[in-house]
């Protein structure tokens, strides 16, 4: 005998389906914006279920910026078409610049809420440790990186974001390849700081200082 009740999905399909719709939304709007009847309808599925998954829009909401944070760190890693420092150094400013401009609002609340908010704070630490990485492996140093460099790369990741902010909202009025040379001089000119104390990554420094 036929039925016309609606089957629920599976469990996981469900909850991602929620992520996956919370996450279209917030990159459009601010959190205050987003309701959890209209998640709820963009995932197609009950209201119910984004409560049960997630105890609210709270949840969710860590939920889609927790995956935020995985693309971002999966941005740190190697293209197979970097074979130089520079190209990928270069490829990881651009695809940065490329990931705020297509989810604004999300990278946005995570800068926002950041200092402000623990739970928001403990998820971006993983994108501060993948920078960080990512510059000791540029300049052959150990995992952790000594204090003049994690404070360089914090302060070059703060100048990326702020930089992008403003490009943004100022409707891209810079070439995108100029925004990249742009935060690249930088780095440059910060790895240089660094030099001072760690003579070592002179030869490093000066190779990435050709285009800069």
């Amino acid at each position: 005998m036929s039925s016309d009740r609606r089957t629920s999905p599976p469990r996981g399909q469900s909850r991602e389906a929620l992520v996956a719709s919370a996450s279209e939304l917030f990159a459009r709007k601010s959190y205050n914006d987003v309701y959890i009847s209209e998640i709820a309808k963009e995932a197609g599925v009950a209201h119910g279920l984004l409560s049960y998954h997630f105890k609210g829009k709270r949840g969710v909401y860590l939920a889609v910026l927790e995956q935020a944070l995985d693309g971002i760190v999966e941005l740190h890693k190697r293209r197979d078409n970097e074979n130089t420092r520079e190209q990928r150094i270069r490829g990881l400013y651009r695809r940065q610049i490329e990931y705020r401009r297509d989810h604004f609002h999300t990278v946005l609340a995570m800068m926002q809420a950041g200092a402000n908010d623990p739970e928001v704070d403990a998820l971006y630490e993983r994108a501060r440790r993948a920078a960080a990485e990512f510059a000791c492996d540029i300049l052959g140093m150990k995992p952790e990186p000594p204090a003049m460099l994690r404070i360089a790369v914090q302060g070059l990741s703060g100048m990326l974001d702020e930089a992008t902010l403003d490009w943004l909202t100022h409707d891209r009025d810079l070439d995108i390849a100029e925004l990249e040379q742009l935060i690249y001089t930088a780095t440059v000119a910060a790895l240089r700081s660094v030099q001072t104390v760690h003579p070592e990554i002179g030869p490093i420094v000066e190779e990435l200082s050709v285009t800069a």
